[in-house]
């Protein structure tokens, strides 16, 4: 492992471990009502997302309100076989890697497109570089998606970073959406304008 990314990550980890829960559910409220008025989430058929661990930004809400829409709701599974599992809240779960929760039956299948992955993060820069949980599962899976699929991280803004190390495996995301704003992520790692960017 990158000796660098694992420095941070570890720092990172703890400060948000560190955070209320009331801190956690006021910016997870933020964050869904950006996720609900997305552009390329109220276009898309399908949506990837996690259930939150170690005070992630919690999906809850936006698990539940992707099912009502009809939209096919899909969860990574981290043990073999390795993929994204067609789910319903309510749905068995069972704790795979590192104790996050997946689910508990169901074979891996690509979700139909266009669609959204919500993906969690413990670190991101401006040109989309993530820091996740660090098995690298999010990087594989990306690159075995079809087109269509938009890469979206759920993050605090304290996690934002300077300039994250990266590998040559890594993938980036498409848009960071924090409890402050929505980022479009710039491959040419032009500064990120004030306040954040807006979307066409």
């Amino acid at each position: 492992m990158n000796v660098e990314k694992r420095a941070i990550r570890q720092r990172l980890r703890e400060q948000r471990r560190a955070l209320t829960a009331e801190a956690v559910e006021a910016a997870g409220w933020a964050v869904q009502e950006q996720v609900l008025r997305f552009a390329p989430y109220t276009a898309a058929v399908s949506l990837i997302a996690y259930i939150a661990h170690e005070n992630e930004l919690p999906t809850a809400g936006l698990l539940r309100a992707a099912e009502r829409s009809g939209r096919g709701l899909f969860l990574p599974r981290s043990t073999p076989p390795i993929g994204v599992v067609r789910w319903q809240t309510g749905e068995p779960l069972v704790a795979g890697c590192g104790g996050v929760y997946q689910p508990a039956d169901g074979r891996d299948t690509l979700p139909e497109v266009p669609g959204v992955a919500l993906v969690p993060v413990v670190g991101w820069d401006a040109t989309g570089q993530r820091l996740g949980r660090g098995g690298g599962f999010y990087d594989r899976l990306f690159a075995a998606l079809t087109t269509g699929i938009t890469r979206v991280g759920l993050a605090y803004e304290f996690q934002l970073c300077p300039e994250l190390p990266r590998d040559p495996w890594d993938i980036p995301l498409d848009y960071v959406i924090t409890e402050r704003r929505t980022v479009r992520c710039e491959r040419t790692g032009a500064a990120l304008q004030k306040g954040g960017l807006q979307l066409s």
